[in-house]
């Protein structure tokens, strides 16, 4: 079993949280690598790019390639930034990357782009894609105020696609302009969806080190509970 990592939105820091629940996981033992199907914004190699962010997180031994299949430099949709590029994809070039990958590693944790209606391609919506993987999903969710519409729209929409979310974490909270609402969304998330919040990953600033992001995500996620869904249990 592997999961499947969206969000509620770009920018919503699921790479962070992405790559420091891979080394957190990697620490415990487990086989756990990370694949991003498609980046854009930056090329692999760029190392402010999501693949190189997921790399250097989780401490991979993977090139930034293998964990990221297509790269565009261009900040667009997915889709839109492969066929300014002259790349011509479809689904089944996506799942065929995934058949290569899954060899390297006992479990993936598999990064979308943005959220689940985002185009990859011609043919493959995030959430189509996450279809046919078919494995359990965890949410990155911010952390403020518009936050439970977001992600009670965004369970719902998954669970309408046949998607099983096995958990909600929330990021960016604790900044110093937060909203009052921020302690009361997570409840109301949980009453809404049914879904558990599995973790509040504070705000850490603009250029938090790779350590920070590591301890935090440790000490603020349910991390043992996300280790028991990748060997199938609850």
């Amino acid at each position: 079993m592997s999961l499947f990592i969206t969000a509620t939105d770009t920018g919503v820091g699921k790479t962070l949280v992405s790559g420091g629940i891979t080394y957190a996981l990697r620490e415990r033992g487990l086989d756990v690598g990370c694949w991003k199907p498609l980046q854009s914004g930056e090329l692999a190699h760029d190392p402010a790019g999501d693949a190189m962010r997921l790399k250097n997180l989780a401490d991979l031994p993977d090139t930034a390639e293998q964990i990221c299949g297509w790269s565009f430099a261009e900040p667009l949709a997915p889709r839109l930034a492969a066929e300014r590029a002259g790349v011509a994809l479809h689904r089944r070039d996506l799942l065929a990357k995934y058949e290569e990958v899954r060899q390297l590693h006992d479990y993936l944790l598999i990064e979308g782009a943005g959220g689940l209606a985002v185009p990859f391609t011609a043919d493959t919506r995030v959430v189509d894609l996450a279809r046919d993987l078919g494995h359990p999903l965890l949410l990155i969710a911010r952390a403020g105020l518009g936050t439970v519409n977001h992600t009670v729209l965004t369970v719902n929409y998954a669970e309408q696609n046949g998607l099983n979310v096995r958990g909600v974490i929330l990021s960016g909270g604790g900044r110093p302009d937060a909203e009052i609402s921020e302690p009361f969304n997570a409840a109301y998330i949980e009453e809404y969806t049914g879904v558990p919040v599995l973790g509040h990953v504070p705000w850490l600033g603009s250029d938090p080190t790779l350590e920070q992001i590591r301890e935090t995500v440790e000490h603020t996620v349910d991390i043992d509970r996300i280790a028991r869904y990748l060997f199938g249990g609850d």
